[in-house]
């Protein structure tokens, strides 16, 4: 049986949306790419701003938006751009290309609006993380990681975290945390948390910053929850016999949504004893994280906020499935 959801508002495009995510850690707005623009989306799913963006074909950096400053953050093949919503560049500052094993980065601005890329180190034997100065791109601070990423996400913490999910790395699927910090000269630096692993992709951290889920790379284990800053496991949920989870899962009140490989479009819910139920989300390709319990809703050239109906009470005595055995039942 299905869990029942509600679409809360739905929006539709001439192009296929891609890269749908939160701009900031209290996800009051959503940057997303639709054909060769980047669209700053509201809760309401209302246009924002708009920024053109025309890169190559299959060129996949993530590419950030300042909604204050009227400003977008390019994460570009070659370099790294800052340009107003006509188009017109302030500065552009030029790394290694992304080639080989280095397929593309991202950008972000942090919670106090200043300007940040990941980009491949000229040795090509990791990446560095790069906080640049507003006005002028000017690297501030430097500091490096080991990503070698096909792709790499940008997840924002309530408490001034940036997560850095390596998701597709050619090596690893491995994650970082890093944000500003003063070193004793009274220069800036770059403060890193790095998760330790290798199989595991980070895919979201609850409201209060204290809490983070991982999925296992190419579906060879449990959906984790973890405390944060610590990393340590609290809960472990596998998936149904015979099924494995891929990347998609995220904090839903007291639930936990997350995505099965076995179909196109094949969500659950998760509640706190353990019990899986299908969710009713049969024609998006992906969902991504949004605030006050719901999610957006990906279908191509479509984005629906939705959320599920009813107390998790009600969503749990919607499924008869079984709690499923061996499961650490912490929360």
């Amino acid at each position: 049986m299905r869990v029942v959801t509600e679409t809360l508002v739905e929006v539709s495009f001439d192009d296929r949306a891609r890269f749908l995510g939160a701009t900031d850690a209290t996800r009051s707005s959503f940057a997303a790419q639709v054909g060769e623009s980047l669209l700053a989306l509201g809760p309401d799913l209302d246009v924002l701003g708009r920024w053109p963006v025309s890169l190559p074909a299959g060129h996949r950096g993530r590419h950030a938006v300042s909604l204050d400053k009227g400003l977008v953050l390019i994460s570009g093949p070659s370099d790294v751009r800052l340009a107003d919503e006509t188009g017109r560049v302030r500065w552009s500052y030029p790394h290694p290309p992304w080639k080989g094993m280095f397929e593309s980065g991202c950008t972000w601005f942090d919670e106090a609006g200043q300007p940040y890329a990941v980009i491949p180190d000229p040795s090509y034997g990791h990446s560095l993380v790069v906080r640049f100065d507003l006005g002028s791109g000017q690297p501030l601070a430097v500091a490096p990681i080991g990503a070698k990423p096909a792709g790499i996400e940008v997840i924002h913490h309530p408490d001034g975290w940036v997560g850095l999910s390596e998701g597709e790395g050619q090596d690893a699927a491995q994650a970082w945390w890093v944000r500003s910090a003063s070193q004793p000269s009274g220069d800036m630096g770059i403060e890193v948390l790095s998760g330790g692993w290798k199989s595991w992709i980070f895919v979201d951290v609850n409201q209060a910053g204290s809490k983070i889920i991982t999925t296992p790379h190419l579906g060879d284990g449990p959906i984790l929850v973890r405390c944060f800053p610590s990393l340590d496991i609290i809960r472990g949920i596998e998936p149904r016999p015979g099924e494995s989870w891929i990347e998609t899962a995220f904090f839903a009140g007291d639930l936990i949504v997350a995505a099965l490989g076995a179909q196109e479009g094949r969500f659950v819910a998760i509640s706190q004893q353990g019990r899986i139920m299908d969710l009713d989300q049969p024609d998006a390709l992906y969902l991504a994280p949004a605030d006050h319990d719901t999610w957006m809703a990906v279908a191509r050239s479509t984005i629906r906020r939705c959320r599920m109906t009813g107390s998790e009470e009600a969503v749990v005595a919607q499924s008869r499935d079984p709690q499923i055995p061996g499961q650490m039942a912490l929360w």
